[in-house]
This record gives C-alpha cells, structure tokens and sequence, in this order.
C-alpha cells in the first residue's frame, strides 16, 4: 500500500481596476495555509459529535487589512483588520477550478474602504455567523499580505484567491 499525502496550498491574484475596468495593477502570490485549516479539514471530514456543524467550517468570508506583518502557519486573524469591509463568500462567489481547486472570489467596490491602505487579506470559517469576529469556529484559514494599495473612490480592489489539494 502507498500513502499519498494531500497538500493544501493557495494563491492570492489581487488586481485594482479603474472606474472603467482597466487594470491599473496586479499582483500573485502564493499565501500562507494557517495550522488551524487542517483542522477545519479534518472536522469536515470526521463530523463526530463533537466537531462543529459542517456549515460552521465552510469558508464564509474575506476580510481585509492594512498590516504588511509577514503571515505564519501560526496566525488566527489578520493583524491589522479595516472594520466594514468583510465580504461574505456566497455560493456565487465560490467556484470549482481545475480538478482539486475552488476559487473564492470578493471586491471591494468604489465605495468600500476608502481612504485606507491595505495589505494584507484572509480567509476565514463561517463560525456561527460569517460576520462575527474571530473566536469559537469562526477561524483564520489563510492569510496573505500583497503590496500596499491606497483604495479611492473610483478603484475596485478584486480579491481572486485559488484553494488546491493535490497529492
């Protein structure tokens, strides 16, 4: 018998687009899987008594900040969160990509956030309520930080983040 270990692995892709749509930059990366996401894997996978419903440990939301600290495999939220601009990670917002990969996708629009300067993103678990704050099931699954953005009025930032399992 072979053991084929699966690996989680992730890419941040963040663009700012201009009121028309032009691209006015990019930027891709891959991000930091924090150690509580294995966690919430292996609790989807074993549904005991015990563990949190399955709908507590989907990935509910991507919130932003404005720390460039570098993200560990330790982190359990974003260092320094912008209050008022979680985004809630519908079904519309998830989607499959090539075999083993779901993509998560968020913007922050013309009228979200403006003024601050952010840098860095997460990924986190639904909890009880997607918009609560971090505690109970409510967990930091990925976290990454990107080159500082100045969001103004007129600028869409697109949050593009892609999970892959592979063995």
């Amino acid at each position: 018998m072979r053991d084929f270990p699966v690996h989680i692995r992730g890419t941040l892709n963040f663009r700012v687009r201009s009121e028309s749509g032009r691209v006015l930059f990019s930027w891709s990366k891959p991000n930091t899987i924090t150690s509580a996401a294995a966690d919430v894997v292996r609790s989807l996978m074993a549904q005991r008594a015990v563990d949190p419903a399955a709908a507590q440990l989907a990935l509910g939301s991507m919130r932003f900040g404005t720390s460039n600290t570098t993200p560990t495999t330790a982190d359990t939220d974003l260092w320094s969160e912008v209050v008022g601009v979680r985004k809630q990670l519908t079904d519309g917002r998830k989607v499959n990509g090539s075999s083993g990969e779901l993509i998560l996708m968020a913007t922050l629009e013309s009228g979200d956030g403006n003024g601050n300067t952010f840098a860095e993103a997460g990924l986190f678990t639904t909890g009880a309520s997607w918009s609560a704050d971090v505690g109970g099931n409510l967990q930091l699954y990925s976290r990454q930080v990107y080159p500082a953005q100045l969001k103004i009025v007129g600028q869409s930032f697109e949050y593009e983040w892609i999970i892959q399992f592979t063995v």
